[in-house]
């Protein structure tokens, strides 16, 4: 993000893995390449991390002891503040139905170990780019007062507009909160 005085600030990256190795290997290439990176040894720490502060990106392992990575990834997609940060998994799990797992819980990617760093670090950027371009759209929307919805096959709205979304709650909101549309 450009500064008043035209530099950039520094991406923040959250990185999630119950190895120390790994922690010491991404913090000290992540922030040679410039990054600020936050390190949490587990899914509840991550969790914890986020409603102080909001990466830009996480890199998530998917096996650590307690809450593992698929599911620590389903609650931050639950959070408002981080539902549109990319989540890459990297873990040693390369079975498909992990990757299925991973990438339907929300992660973005999905990279196994051992990590070569800068096809890692390729993978960050392409998805720090896309989901910058994506809030920038939404903004744009929000900005233009425009009431945009899209649904899922079942009629819930996967994505909204800020004015379509309040205007839909004043009209039909669920017993969960959640907005669904009339069905027809």
């Amino acid at each position: 993000m450009p500064m008043p005085d035209g530099s950039r600030t520094r991406d923040i990256v959250l990185v999630v893995d119950d190895n120390p190795d790994t922690l010491g290997f991404l913090t000290e290439a992540l922030e040679a390449g410039g990054a600020m990176v936050l390190v949490a040894t587990g899914g509840e720490q991550a969790l914890a991390i986020v409603e102080r502060i909001t990466p830009d990106v996480v890199l998530m392992d998917a096996v650590m002891p307690g809450m593992d990575g698929f599911e620590t990834c389903r609650r931050l997609k639950r959070h408002a503040a981080t539902a549109d940060v990319p989540i890459i998994f990297m873990t040693g799990l390369s079975e498909t139905e992990h990757i299925v797992e991973g990438l339907s819980a929300g992660g973005v990617d999905y990279v196994t170990k051992p990590i070569v760093l800068d096809e890692l670090t390729a993978r960050i950027r392409v998805h720090l780019a896309n989901a910058r371009r994506e809030r920038s759209a939404r903004v744009a929307l929000d900005t233009a007062g425009r009431f945009l919805l899209a649904t899922d096959a079942t009629g819930r709205i996967a994505w909204a507009s800020r004015q379509a979304a309040r205007l839909i709650a004043e009209v039909t909101p669920s017993e969960a909160g959640e907005v669904m549309l009339p069905e027809t």
